[in-house]
């Protein structure tokens, strides 16, 4: 560690009041620690535009333009490209050998230990993922192996993990050898990769400063002394963290429950709603996503707004006429947001069951993934019990005064 500190105060990192250390309890990988405070705002970590390890700048490298040459010019995109780069650099003796020596020599996601999956036992929250994961995998070292034989699938996989676990969103310019048809927004940051993720408490947010040529994280709030920094990779279920990082949280905000249009009409039928090719249509229309959050106090305004859709009568629908109704920034009637709880109440109540029961279906392996989707419904349902309480003491209040 000693040795990549010094290779990054050698091409002029700043990271003063900082240091790397391995978090107790000792099996989570490096964290960045404050031994100094920083106030609101401040830059804490800074680097050179320079080192920031993209697509275009592995092109440019004499040793990669030679290698990309002699593929008749065909052009990657940047996923393979910054995966063809780790896993052709040598460790002793590239330029980046001293932080390429710290780097994770493997990883806990299930891709990277052989675990396979059947798609049809996952949550509906990580299935796609893990699909669109398994393939991205399969073409980049299909296609790498073919340009390249002396690379191995295992070396492959593990450069594949090295940039899928560490990269940062960054708005790349685009490049002539580059294939920019998907974009090219992902970047490589040296030491900035070592700051771990917490959604809830997170201090520091990253930012390119084009206009300064450098990369900067700076503290979203006050840090204090002895505090280790976190950063957010975004609001992602543990089930997502586990595939897409290979860590879980003991208290993830991230927890979410998808319920798509289909399975929302079918609990809205359970509920005794009579929904008709019209209300589809208009759910069509608003586009809004049912899910639940953990991070919800109760159903979301888009969820309690879909089931107030499917009550409306064909005479609101009429003529574009619900728009005025779902749109209008005055209060809901009273009888009209009592029944939405009434059948929202039903609905959730209904599908907490059916993703219970699937739970105890499930193999030991993803079963936990399914019970985490309950407590979420868990939280949802409890809001209305929460409601029915405060309703009950504003009307004793109303009595006694």
């Amino acid at each position: 560690m000693n040795e990549f500190i010094s290779w990054c105060k050698g091409r002029g990192y700043q990271f003063d009041g900082l240091e790397i250390t391995c978090p107790p309890p000792g099996n989570c990988g490096n964290g960045i620690y404050a031994t100094t405070g920083f106030r609101t705002g401040k830059a804490f970590i800074t680097l050179p535009e320079t080192d920031m390890i993209n697509a275009a700048l592995v092109v440019d490298l004499p040793v990669y333009r030679k290698k990309l040459a002699k593929i008749g010019g065909e052009k990657l995109k940047p996923m393979e490209i910054l995966t063809m780069f780790f896993a052709f650099e040598d460790t002793e003796h590239s330029a980046w050998s001293p932080y390429l020596k710290v780097l994770p020599k493997e990883f806990n996601t299930p891709a990277f230990k052989g675990i396979d999956y059947d798609v049809n036992t996952l949550p509906l929250s990580i299935r796609k993922y893990w699909i669109d994961q398994k393939k991205e995998i399969s073409e980049i070292s299909e296609k790498l192996r073919r340009l390249f034989p002396e690379l191995s699938h295992d070396k492959i996989l593990w450069a594949w993990h090295v940039v899928n676990t560490r990269c940062i969103f960054v708005e790349n310019e685009e490049h002539d050898n580059v294939d920019n048809s998907d974009g090219d927004t992902i970047a490589v940051i040296p030491y900035v990769d070592m700051l771990n993720h917490d959604p809830e408490k997170y201090q520091g947010l990253a930012l390119h400063e084009k206009r300064n040529g450098r990369y900067v994280v700076q503290a979203k709030r006050q840090i204090q002394e002895g505090e280790q920094i976190f950063v957010c990779y975004g609001a992602h279920d543990n089930a997502r963290l586990l595939v897409e990082y290979g860590f879980t949280l003991p208290h993830n905000l991230g927890a979410k429950v998808l319920i798509p249009q289909e399975m929302l009409l079918t609990l809205a039928k359970i509920a005794g709603i009579q929904v008709t090719r019209e209300h589809e249509m208009v759910l069509e229309e608003v586009g809004l996503p049912s899910h639940l959050y953990a991070t919800d106090e109760g159903p979301s305004w888009s969820l309690r707004t879909n089931i107030r859709v499917m009550l409306l009568e064909h005479w609101q629908m009429a003529n574009g006429r619900w728009k005025k109704i779902i749109y209008s920034h005055d209060p809901i009637d009273d009888e009209v947001d009592e029944k939405i709880d009434e059948k929202l109440e039903i609905m959730l109540k209904e599908l907490r069951n059916g993703v219970a029961e699937k739970a105890k279906k499930m193999p030991t392996d993803v079963k936990w993934m399914w019970e985490e989707q309950v407590k979420v419904c868990d939280v949802a349902l409890q809001s209305f019990e929460k409601k029915e309480k405060l309703e009950e003491k504003e009307k004793l209040t109303e009595e006694y005064s």
